[in-house]
């Protein structure tokens, strides 16, 4: 999983989040409209469950808007998955409010991706995806480090960037020089 994280940390996109877990929790913050129109929609796409904390003090209404107005958006979006419909609930992680709430609705969407197979299934893609992952990895880190390319490399990069070549011709030398061509 180390190489996922590491990917994860230099700006992977969230589908690769969402390819790496059950079930996906985005936890979000109270926030006015304009706010809520910055959200990606892509990400509340992924979204299994919507949590919006700080339930509490002067933010307790503030939270309740926020949630009421990501259900009405959630509405409008494509479900990602066909047997379960997102929720949003807030909670208070300083006083603890709301977090039964939450670990219910995980094991209500656990128990129904048990059920109907989608859980299994997941995980199975979810493998074929790593390793595939990792087969990228390895040969990107032995293309890198090999001493032709390497060598090629600092010229081709320079070249591309002032337009005098272009980069699939660029591309194309590196590979030959990998492959000993």
């Amino acid at each position: 999983m180390w190489c996922w994280w590491r990917r994860l940390v230099v700006g992977q996109s969230e589908t690769a989040v969402a390819d790496l877990v059950d079930m996906f929790l985005l936890l979000l913050l109270p926030s006015g409209g304009d706010e809520l129109q910055g959200i990606k929609k892509g990400i509340m796409e992924l979204a299994d469950l919507i949590v919006v904390n700080k339930a509490d003090g002067d933010l307790k209404d503030a939270a309740g808007r926020s949630a009421a107005e990501y259900a009405s958006a959630l509405r409008l979006l494509h479900l990602v998955n066909a047997d379960w419909v997102p929720e949003v609930l807030t909670c208070s992680s300083l006083e603890g409010t709301g977090i039964p709430a939450i670990w219910e609705r995980i094991g209500d969407f656990r128990s129904l991706m048990e059920e109907t197979g989608t859980l299994d299934r997941k995980r199975a893609e979810q493998a074929r995806r790593w390793m595939w992952g990792e087969v990228d990895e390895n040969l990107l880190s032995a293309f890198r480090g090999h001493p032709e390319v390497r060598q090629k490399l600092a010229e081709l990069e320079a070249k591309v960037s002032q337009a005098q070549l272009t980069p699939s011709a660029a591309a194309q030398m590196l590979l030959d020089a990998f492959q000993g061509a």
